[in-house]
């Protein structure tokens, strides 16, 4: 570019020069201007791949985004949802009241605004006016009805409205939600269980009014998807068979007197086909399991159209075959680990995204009572080998080789760094000689091949154990192999196996556990409402099956406690969870993001867990297109350059003309 420009001016500066002599010869200037004329031909097409030419080209293709991503979402139902994955997808396709800033705090979602009655047993909440679903229908007060009222019903995600009296949820304008709040907003009826006696009375409501704790409820308001009524609805409560002025309704028939009164059978059975449209900034268009995802861009999203035309998102089942993938320039966006970033390389155009993951990495020893007695595994109930497993895992080291130092090591269930991270935490002594000091003390003696066993129940029972984790996460398989070489050196013997990632969230399910240990992680939002209630007995995703009643009554008692006191009770529970010992927190680890920085820009890119936070909104919505401006010529430099030209040319005629 700056060896045609520097033509045009030698060629200017021969045609426009002062004359030596008046015999200069006129057929010479006029090839000059020949010759000027031709480089002006050839420029022109060089100044006009300008953006102005990137912005025409974007308008004739679109912007599509291509983000591959490892394994695919357990369910696409949010009531039955409980993958990373799944709530990653919730992120582009619904919208919360409430959201987290980027300092942690609480800022308005679909609820612009709200105030608390003074004695904090009432909020007020104003809803955005302007907010429409996915096919068109306006969105209003009676949707976040329905959905408060028809999860507290069911007393799903209990962390978040327990406390929410579905009885008295109201809604005096399309655009203002008033909720009250009781010791317990669930609806006393018959439940079923999957064990006998198959179902219960569960005397659940209680309407005295409580002072709930404020950031407890607005934080836990983030993790709640608002639904549509009207697509919900007339395949729930007013289904014109199973609904309750249904021809099938049967108040005394076993699905509507035995299993929560005609709706949650429908809701929470897997193959429920559930109306995937919500306020989002993308709308799920197309969804092939196995294989692809396809969302397209809300033109009518109430903060702005996503800068992206449309996501296709590629399920993976090889964390290295997706990361090749990024590299190759297959897809724009991945999540990657760290043995693969040296293969990466200085790969141009791609970018590596760092941040703090919200969650930990974790050894889980399975509690499940009926599992450990129909195994012959009821010695992982032990307590001295609970601790001694702990004891004998040398987490440094799995910092160190399995995350290559993305990682560091960890002992509670909640992040360190929150706020609510207890400090003072009590660890076990740790090392090999320690995990066997209290083998030995509890009265486990090493057989001939090495294995500690002892007398239980009868009979003798052998500390042999099989370890489960994910194939095709290379981590993991560090991960496992740096445990297996732990346990066995401190008395265990351990046999490896590794399962897709379908089948391991099965075997690890409360209800359907099937493991002895499994390496797995926790992800947990900012408030530890939600990583409280994942360790009470009842919680359907209690990692191990533990039981510690004061846990129990801790997570009941810290949403109505005040701040301070609840900081003890949360401080509490860190530390009962540790010496319960069937949750080995192991790390808490980065995550790794790529991305094609040579296509794509993004902000909010610090936030912890990352762009793909499900947390993190902002980045989806302004991610846009990378585009290089020439910094030598910009847009005003082109436009003078080209009247520089004209009047050149406008002279140059004037010019020949008079000497003609």
């Amino acid at each position: 570019m700056f060896t045609v420009v520097r033509w045009i001016l030698i060629i200017v500066h021969r045609v426009f020069q002062p004359s030596p002599s008046l015999d200069v010869i006129f057929v010479k200037r006029r090839k000059y201007i020949l010759a000027l004329l031709l480089v002006l031909a050839m420029v022109l097409p060089v100044l006009a791949n300008t953006p102005m030419q990137v912005v025409a080209q974007e308008e004739e293709t679109g912007k599509p985004f291509k983000l591959g991503m490892f394994g695919e979402p357990d369910y696409l139902n949010p009531i039955l949802a409980g993958s990373i994955a799944s709530w990653e997808f919730f992120n582009w396709i619904y919208d919360p009241l409430t959201r987290w800033d980027d300092d942690w705090g609480v800022t308005g979602g679909l609820a612009e605004s709200w105030e608390w009655a003074e004695n904090g047993t009432q909020l007020t909440l104003h809803l955005v006016q302007n907010a429409t679903w996915h096919d068109g229908t306006p969105f209003t007060s009676a949707d976040v009805n329905w959905t408060l009222f028809t999860w507290t019903w069911l007393g799903w995600w209990v962390a978040q409205t327990g406390h929410i009296d579905h009885y008295n949820i109201k809604c005096p304008d399309d655009y203002t939600v008033v909720l009250n709040f009781v010791q317990n907003g669930y609806a006393s009826i018959y439940s079923w269980m999957a064990g006998a006696p198959f179902y219960y009375w569960n005397e659940r409501y209680d309407s005295t009014p409580v002072e709930v704790n404020q950031e407890y409820l607005l934080t836990g308001l983030t993790y709640v998807p608002i639904l549509p009524m009207h697509l919900w609805d007339p395949i729930t409560w007013n289904d014109p068979v199973w609904g309750l002025n249904g021809t099938g309704y049967d108040p005394w028939g076993y699905w509507d007197y035995l299993n929560w009164d005609g709706i949650s059978w429908n809701i929470i059975v897997p193959t429920f086909d559930t109306p995937e449209v919500g306020t989002g900034m993308f709308k799920l268009s197309e969804y092939v399991i196995g294989e692809y995802a396809f969302l397209e861009a809300n033109e009518d999203y109430q903060w702005g159209r996503p800068n992206i035309d449309n996501i296709t998102v590629l399920f993976y089942s090889s964390i290295e075959t997706m990361t090749q993938a990024l590299a190759a320039g297959e897809i724009d966006f991945c999540e990657t680990e760290a043995p693969f970033l040296e293969s990466l390389g200085t790969t141009e155009g791609v970018t590596l995204n760092e941040n703090p993951f919200l969650g930990w990495e974790a050894l889980l020893i399975d509690q499940d009572w009926y599992y450990c007695n129909t195994t012959d595994k009821f010695a992982l109930r032990e307590f001295s080998v609970k601790k001694a497993i702990n004891q004998a895992i040398n987490k440094t080291k799995i910092a160190q080789i399995a995350y290559l130092d993305h990682a560091q090591p960890a002992d509670s269930v909640v992040h360190s760094t929150l706020k609510w991270f207890n400090n003072a935490l009590v660890t076990f002594d740790a090392g090999t000689a320690e995990a066997m000091a209290t083998l030995e003390a509890d009265g486990w003696v090493k057989n001939t091949g090495g294995v500690y066993e002892k007398d239980l129940n009868g009979s003798t029972k052998a500390l042999e154990f099989t370890l489960k984790y994910v194939s095709g996460a290379p981590v993991d398989l560090s991960m496992v192999q740096l445990i297996e070489a732990d346990l066995e050196a401190a008395g265990f013997g351990i046999t490896l196996q590794a399962v897709d990632t379908t089948t391991f969230v099965t075997d690890t399910a409360a209800g359907s556990r099937n493991f002895d240990l499994a390496v797995t992680f926790y992800s947990q939002i900012a408030d530890p409402n939600s990583i409280a209630q994942y360790m009470t007995t009842p919680s359907w995703i209690n990692p191990t099956g533990l039981s510690i009643a004061r846990v129990d009554e801790i997570y009941a008692e810290q949403k109505l406690a005040d701040d301070s006191e609840r900081e003890d009770l949360i401080d509490e529970m860190q530390q009962l969870v540790y010496d319960e010992a069937s949750v080995c927190i192991l790390v808490e680890f980065n995550d790794l993001e790529i991305y094609r920085s040579d296509r794509w820009e993004f902000a909010h890119t610090d936030w912890e867990s990352g762009i793909f936070s499900i947390w993190n909104w902002m980045s989806w919505l302004e991610a846009d297109v990378y585009v290089l401006l020439p910094s030598a010529f910009p847009i005003e430099m082109i436009a003078l350059v080209g009247i520089a030209v004209v009047v050149i040319v406008i002279i140059g005629i004037v010019y020949m003309k008079r000497r003609g």
